[in-house]
């Protein structure tokens, strides 16, 4: 099986996971990225290099380096998307999981697994390039299932972040619940999709919390006392506007944490793994 976006914190869990499942995985990685496979991550993710059979290496954004990328595989899953490089999100959601959809058409794959989001519509111009290859997934006749997690352990750590450094911000009143799921929790869940007849589901973690009590677990692990400045989601929209015309890109990602901190996301409960318990791994490492 292909794990595209294996050095990304869901892909690196997907490795793990499959491979302990019994699969053959084969890994894409950007030559720049190999080193990171032998490495534990920011986030906690662990080191997959040797839960890796087939190592191929590839850009996902240069068709040219990809050629039998999907030979001899079974089962595609993909979590590859735009994180911190420079590609923008076409290139990397819509255009690289196409050439990927397409490969693994031509060779014939039994099943496409790929994650996007929970509540696409919260997420604005951001996830239309996702959402639109999901909409061709859906059309490609390949079998195939779409896993919409509320939100990633990784993506609390910017909570953890502003604890650290001693206040954090919220918009609205924090009274907003979801449901986050850790990587781990998340990839056994996408090994179970494997055969799965639905073609979409929804899912998130064992603990529903709001967005104040996922503050006050970041300041706890670090034993400081909470200090959180709650902003007016007018002020946080209309000062998104003004930077609009010149960063696009700042405002609408501002735009999007903005709906998604003000409403709830709340998933299908699954998994064992602890958001306090990470909070405080990353608290003994600094």
């Amino acid at each position: 099986m292909l794990v595209a976006g294996a050095t990304g914190y869901l892909g690196r869990h997907a490795v793990q996971a499959f491979s302990n499942r019994g699969y053959s995985v084969r890994a894409l990685s950007r030559p720049q990225s190999v080193d990171k496979l032998s490495t534990a991550g920011k986030y906690l993710e662990p080191a997959v290099r040797d839960d890796i059979d087939d190592l191929f290496v590839g850009t996902a954004t240069d068709p040219d380096t990809l050629g039998g990328l999907c030979d001899d595989v079974d089962v595609v899953f993909s979590s590859l998307g735009v994180t911190r490089q420079q590609a923008s999100h076409w290139e990397v959601d819509y255009e690289a999981n196409r050439t990927i959809l397409n490969l693994a058409a031509a060779a014939a794959v039994d099943q496409f697994v790929f994650v996007s989001v929970e509540r696409p519509d919260l997420w604005g111009s951001l996830i239309e390039p996702r959402e639109q290859f999901v909409a061709e997934l859906h059309e490609s006749g390949l079998s195939h299932t779409v896993v919409r997690p509320t939100g990633y352990f990784s993506d609390m750590t910017e909570f953890f972040e502003m604890a650290r450094r001693g206040r954090a911000f919220l918009v609205g009143d924090g009274t907003a619940q979801m449901n986050p799921i850790h990587g781990a929790d998340l990839a056994e869940v996408c090994v179970d999709a494997v055969g799965d007849s639905r073609s979409e589901f929804s899912v998130g973690g064992p603990d529903v919390f709001t967005y104040d009590e996922i503050a006050e677990l970041a300041f706890d692990a670090l034993d400081k006392s909470p200090t959180v400045t709650h902003l007016p989601k007018w002020l946080v929209d209309s000062l998104l506007t003004a930077v609009q015309p010149f960063n696009r890109r700042y405002a609408a990602l501002g735009s999007a944490f903005s709906d998604i901190l003000t409403t709830d996301v709340v998933a299908p409960k699954t998994g064992s793994h602890s958001l306090a318990e990470q909070y405080a791994k990353l608290a003994a490492r600094t």
